[in-house]
C-alpha cells in the first residue's frame, strides 16, 4: 500500500478520490448503496460531475467525522494499539482509512449509530458477516487496499463529547467478496 497525506474532504482529497476507485464508493459499484446507484456513480466517474451537498449534509458530514474522531481512542482499547487515520492506494484502488495499526494488519472503521445497526449489533455473537453488503463491501476494499484481515466495526452516538451509545463488531476478510468486487470495478472500468 502506497499511503498519501491527504486530509479528508480538502481539494487534494477530492482529486485523489476522482482519480482512483474509493472503498466508500464500493458499495454503489456493487448495487447496494443505500445512497447512490451504480448508474449514479458511474455517470459520476465518467463526468467527474458530482451532485452538489446541501448544508444540511454537509453537517450530518462534518459530524460523522467528528463522532470517528471521538470514537478512536475507544477503538484503541479495544484493539490494545495506536490507530492512525489515513488514505491508502494499491494501484487504482483506494481507501480513506478512520484508522490503521502501525503495522496496518488491524482496521478501524466507524459509522454513526442507526437504528439498523443499533438492531444487529446489539445481538450477541454478532460478527462483521452479520452486517448489509454495503457495510462489508466498503471493509473488503479497505482490506484488499491494506493488506490486512480483520477490521473492529464501531458505530456510536455522542451528544458533544458524551458518549451516548456504543456497539461494534469485528469484520473478518471475504476472500470470494474481494474476487466480486475486483470483477466488479473491472466491468466499470471498460
Amino acid at each position: 500500500m502506497i499511503t498519501h497525506d491527504l486530509i479528508q474532504g480538502s481539494p487534494e482529497w477530492h482529486a485523489h478520490r476522482a482519480a482512483h476507485f474509493n472503498a466508500s464508493d464500493t458499495p454503489a459499484m456493487m448495487g447496494v448503496s443505500e445512497y447512490e446507484t451504480r448508474t449514479q456513480l458511474m455517470h459520476r466517474l465518467k463526468t467527474g460531475i458530482s451532485p452538489e451537498i446541501d448544508s444540511a449534509t454537509q453537517r450530518r458530514f462534518d459530524e460523522g467525522h467528528n463522532f470517528e474522531a471521538l470514537a478512536r481512542p475507544l477503538a484503541e482499547q479495544v484493539i490494545g494499539e495506536t490507530l492512525y487515520p489515513q488514505v491508502g492506494t494499491l494501484g487504482n484502488y483506494s481507501a480513506s482509512f478512520d484508522g490503521l495499526t502501525m503495522d496496518e494488519l488491524k482496521n478501524f472503521e466507524h459509522k454513526r449509530l442507526n437504528d439498523y445497526l443499533r438492531g444487529v449489533l446489539s445481538v450477541a455473537g454478532c460478527t462483521g458477516a452479520d452486517l448489509k453488503p454495503m457495510y462489508r463491501i466498503q471493509m473488503e476494499q479497505q482490506h484488499l487496499v491494506s493488506g490486512c484481515d480483520i477490521t473492529l466495526f464501531m458505530a456510536t452516538n455522542w451528544q458533544g463529547d458524551e458518549l451516548l451509545e456504543r456497539h461494534e463488531c469485528w469484520y473478518e476478510s471475504d476472500l470470494e467478496l474481494r474476487a466480486a468486487i475486483i470483477a466488479g470495478w473491472e466491468i466499470g472500468r471498460a
